[in-house]
């Protein structure tokens, strides 16, 4: 009996992993069922987040959704009856809850997120992948997305940074990159602010679309600010839809020219990066730009897919890194692996050796001339150059083991005696924080020149993903003792690629199980979010002298994720499974140099 072959369709979506996946008809009418009660576990799991965040013991910020009535309110009401809710909702010099409130309120917040998480790998594991194709993808991302937008209190006031940046440029017509918020006190995002003394730590990119976002909102009134908080909420979603379509092209793209025929793994992990509840909370609840930045390295990795013109591919490729940097500068960690990748290729053809290094000299000169380009219009006689000393990216610790050693080091000297320290810009922190930076320095370089001198590294775009993922892995670990969860926006949608093409079980060292530690990590990064809650933030612990309970959120973040860690606890060869990193790409590149 001949079994039906199905084909890989790429470009229409249908996973196909050369078997035949159709089931019967009784069969598909189960899996349908079976996906619906998924989805709605996965919603049930958000409304009930929904619910939780806007209660009055954490007292997070609201997002203004309640100016349009009280139905923001009702998930909360309707799980919590007569439970009060933050008092940002309704006042604009809110109260703090009482501390009991907050400590009895907190496991109930750590309760819904790992109920969300446990949902998620739940529904992960379970989905029928016979019925997933990218418009299913689509569908649902959007109606959790669309949830998620409809959530009452933002757990980070950056959206008021963006908005009031914004406001600058479009209404007040001062330059967003040297103006202090302060200069706009009567504007009314200024009560909204946490940050009211730094200029914009945000390129032109970010310039451009928030007041482009702006300006279409003033027909909503001028001292309104709710239309422009969903403007930016929905602005995150379609962000992250265009970076869950791009992930689905790109790992289908890549399957296809180096006959890969994993398909499983591709449906897999694209949806795994579209429902994972971190990115949706931080596009469409926080509307942090990251989802933005991450569209765009996307896209510069996708103009550098096979069958795309070099010459061509590689310009919009740089231009995409241009926008990406005038956005955030920390993307510039990620252009020299784009450089060495560009040299590599064109190494491979039969061109005389200058020619190589003078198109990739002329990519990073493309790239430098852009951005000083886009910048310029904001210089204002250096001034914007201001914006390094107010940042506190540049000498604060936050989130991160520098930040718990730091403040653990205070708590112990003042326990034996020693006078208090301020609780930021300690020597301690100071110190723990250099050490860090001297860290990923070091670890950066080796990492750049291991991709210059490896003779198979970088020869395949396969090989750039990882590449740069781990580059992004070493910025969040060491290169940024100032981190945040949106920061790992990055790591999550080049590790779904990293995913998505590789043909081994994905091993690090033999001893982490990266798709688990993927989900611990995204877990304690929106876990982390119980820390700002009030009670962890005026109680310290017995014992440690000012040492605040909040100040575990570091060890937290980064303990959470080794879990991951097989056991026992030592490196384990297994040839059949290629478990470490290099000899996954020595598998792909043992693949592609099989390919014409």
């Amino acid at each position: 009996m001949q079994t039906k072959r199905n084909v890989v369709q790429f470009d229409t979506g249908r996973n196909i992993e050369g078997e035949d996946l159709a089931p019967g008809e009784g069969a598909k009418i189960r899996q349908k069922l079976l996906l619906f009660i998924l989805l709605m576990l996965m919603l049930s799991a958000l409304l009930f987040l929904d619910a939780v965040l806007p209660l009055a013991g954490f007292w997070f910020h609201t997002a203004l959704l309640t100016q349009t009535g009280s139905w923001a309110l009702l998930p909360a009401h309707i799980f919590f009856p007569g439970w009060a809710v933050t008092s940002s909702v309704s006042s604009l010099t809110p109260t703090p809850p009482p501390i009991a409130l907050s400590w009895l309120q907190i496991p109930l917040l750590i309760t819904a997120m790992l109920f969300v998480f446990l949902v998620y790998v739940f529904a992960l594991h379970l989905v029928p992948l016979s019925l997933i194709s990218y418009r299913s993808i689509l569908y649902t991302t959007l109606l959790l997305g669309l949830l998620c937008i409809l959530i009452p209190v933002v757990t980070s006031p950056d959206i008021y940074s963006y908005i009031s940046y914004a406001r600058m440029g479009v209404i007040y017509h001062l330059n967003p990159l040297t103006t202090l918020p302060t200069a706009i006190n009567s504007d009314p995002t200024f009560v909204h602010l946490y940050w009211s003394s730094q200029p914009s730590a945000y390129g032109p990119t970010w310039v451009a679309i928030t007041s482009l976002l702006q300006w279409l909102m003033l027909p909503f009134g001028r001292q309104s600010l709710l239309p422009m908080v969903l403007a930016l909420r929905f602005s995150g979603l379609l962000a992250h839809v265009c970076s869950t379509l791009l992930i689905w092209s790109i790992a289908g793209q890549i399957q296809q020219r180096y006959g890969l025929v994993s398909a499983r793994k591709r449906i897999v992990a694209t949806l795994a990066f579209a429902w994972n509840p971190l990115l949706l909370f931080e596009a469409c609840v926080n509307a942090h730009n990251d989802a933005v930045l991450l569209l765009l390295i996307l896209l510069a990795i996708w103009f550098l897919l096979p069958g795309t013109h070099k010459l061509r591919g590689n310009i919009l490729a740089t231009l995409m890194l241009v926008l990406a940097t005038c956005l955030k500068l920390n993307v510039a960690l990620l252009l020299p692996f784009f450089l060495i990748f560009i040299w590599k290729q064109e190494n491979q053809e039969n061109v005389p050796l200058r020619t190589p290094f003078a198109r990739t000299l002329s990519m990073a000169l493309i790239y430098a001339g852009s951005i000083i380009l886009l910048y310029a219009p904001f210089w204002q006689n250096g001034k914007i150059l201001d914006v390094f000393q107010a940042n506190p990216t540049a000498s604060r610790d936050i989130n991160t083991l520098p930040e718990f050693l730091g403040h653990l080091y205070n708590s112990l000297m003042g326990a034996i005696g020693h006078s208090p320290v301020p609780v930021n810009g300690s020597q301690a922190e100071n110190v723990t924080h250099a050490l860090s930076i001297a860290i990923f320095v070091m670890l950066y370089a080796i990492l750049c020149w291991q991709a210059i001198v490896r003779t198979q590294a970088m020869k395949t775009l396969p090989s750039l993903m990882r590449w740069l993922a781990l580059a992004w892995v070493l910025y969040c670990v060491f290169g940024t003792p100032w981190f945040w969860p949106w920061y790992s926006v990055t790591l999550f949608g080049l590790y779904a690629l990293v995913e998505a093409t590789s043909e081994v079980d994905t091993l690090l060292f033999g001893i982490v199980r990266l798709p688990l530690a993927i989900y611990l990590f995204a877990f304690s990064m929106l876990s982390i979010y119980s820390f700002y809650a009030w009670g962890p933030h005026v109680i310290y612990i017995p014992g440690l002298p000012g040492f605040q309970w909040a100040f575990l959120r570091g060890l937290w973040v980064w303990i959470i994720p080794l879990l991951a860690l097989r056991w026992p606890l030592k490196p384990v060869i297994r040839q059949h499974t290629g478990g470490t990193a290099l000899q996954a790409e020595q598998s792909l590149e043992r693949i592609t140099s099989c390919q014409p």
